[in-house]
């Protein structure tokens, strides 16, 4: 019986496209520390990762497949980021993540904001946040929304190029052409007709808020995101050389429903914070 390698070289490259184009099969995390070996656990590694240790020309072809990936301008990653009225944490889902390199043509966050989820032990009006509560989330303090969400695509960020670096002396930077954060439309809990039953839980359902406080919550968020990227200090280009690895952003968009709003270019990790390349 032919084995793998008896296959032609087209075929196997299908083979890789294939498994590089496999898509997630979502997956919602709560996550409520943001550390290295938390953004680890929660990455979607995939099975086929132990084909690069099978041998050492297949380990070459699914490189050089990677890299077809990046030269097509295909390898993107994508989540989503939900933070909830009420929760002291955010939750996430991987939606594509197609394999480990050190260039990103993409990356794209989709933002949600919502209402906090049900009680265990039943839904009660008291249980649902006042009118305006959903902004709490938002206020420029030192756990809103902006920071989590750049600390968590800081530590994200670190956690790929330590992955990277395992077995590869000759790793140096990790780049990300784009960086997408996208708003959507935030969702309230509309409460069920009452059933007389003990839990009415399971009978609520999630819509968008109306047009008027979406616009407000959206404004808020845009508010909240340009200060917190604005107190990004200027990092010297000259001195790229001592970071090491080199974990650089070349284009930061910010969009609402896809159509962006605003760009920042040239981020660099430097001492665990984001900082702007000063030329």
């Amino acid at each position: 019986m032919p084995g793998f390698l008896d296959l032609p070289l087209e075929l196997r490259n299908h083979v890789y496209e294939l498994l590089l184009g496999q898509e997630l099969e979502p997956s919602f995390r709560g996550v409520m520390v943001v550390s290295e070996q938390y953004v680890k656990n929660d990455l979607p590694l995939r099975c086929f990762r132990s084909l690069l240790r099978v041998c050492r020309q297949i380990n070459c072809e699914f490189e050089h497949a990677i890299q077809h990936l990046v030269a097509s301008k295909q390898l993107d990653y994508t989540l989503d980021i939900t933070f909830s009225h009420g929760r002291p944490y955010f939750s996430l889902t991987w939606i594509r993540f197609p394999s480990l390199s050190p260039t990103i043509n993409h990356l794209s966050i989709n933002v949600d904001l919502r209402t906090r989820e049900p009680l265990r032990d039943g839904l009660t009006e008291s249980s649902m946040p006042r009118e305006g509560e959903l902004t709490h989330l938002l206020e420029d303090s030192g756990k809103n929304f902006a920071v989590q969400l750049f600390d968590y695509i800081a530590i994200l960020l670190k956690t790929l190029a330590t992955l990277l670096s395992h077995g590869n002396s000759n790793f140096r930077v990790l780049y990300t052409e784009v960086v997408t954060l996208n708003f959507r439309t935030p969702t309230k809990l509309i409460l069920p007709i009452r059933s007389g039953l003990h839990n009415d839980t399971q009978y609520t359902r999630r819509v968008h808020v109306d047009k008027a406080s979406a616009q407000s919550l959206h404004e808020t968020m845009q508010d909240t995101l340009k200060a917190t990227s604005q107190r990004f200090k200027a990092f010297n280009a000259s001195e790229c050389d001592r970071l090491f690895p080199l974990i650089q952003i070349g284009s930061l968009r910010f969009a609402t429903e896809g159509e962006v709003w605003g760009e920042g270019h040239n981020l660099v990790l430097a001492h665990d914070d984001f900082q702007w390349l000063r030329y």
